[in-house]
């Protein structure tokens, strides 16, 4: 049974995450973070990242992976950790098989690093 979620038949990782201050990248208050309404990038790597890998030619090089969170705290704030449950919005389209518990990534609007993070565990797979 979805309760009327239409994205009840997803997966969802639980994850710890970080949005980091303007000083770092992030230029505006953290999001909404319940409901499926924000929905940036993960890209997997070194949590400390603060700039996109980008080639010569101005192409993006990293695996972005999208993702909207659907559960999350109210009153979140920069600099704060919290935990919160991430849609994977493409799968089976995209494989989601790297972000497994342990496994660090920024998150990313564009190629702008927002914040950072680690996977605790797979949801409902």
């Amino acid at each position: 049974m979805n309760d009327g979620d239409p994205k009840a038949h997803l997966p969802r990782i639980e994850c710890s995450i970080t949005f980091i201050p303007e000083e770092e990248g992030h230029s505006r208050p953290p999001p909404r973070l319940s409901g499926d309404f924000y929905r940036p990038h993960l890209v997997v790597g070194d949590p400390t990242q603060r700039h996109a890998i980008v080639a010569e030619d101005n192409r993006l090089t990293e695996d972005y992976l999208g993702v909207a969170f659907h559960q999350g705290p109210v009153d979140a704030s920069v600099g704060t950790e919290m935990k919160v449950i991430l849609t994977l919005m493409y799968y089976p389209r995209l494989s989601y098989e790297v972000p497994k518990p342990g496994v660090t990534f920024t998150i990313r609007e564009g190629a702008r690093i927002v914040g950072f993070g680690s996977v605790l565990r797979l949801l409902n797979k």
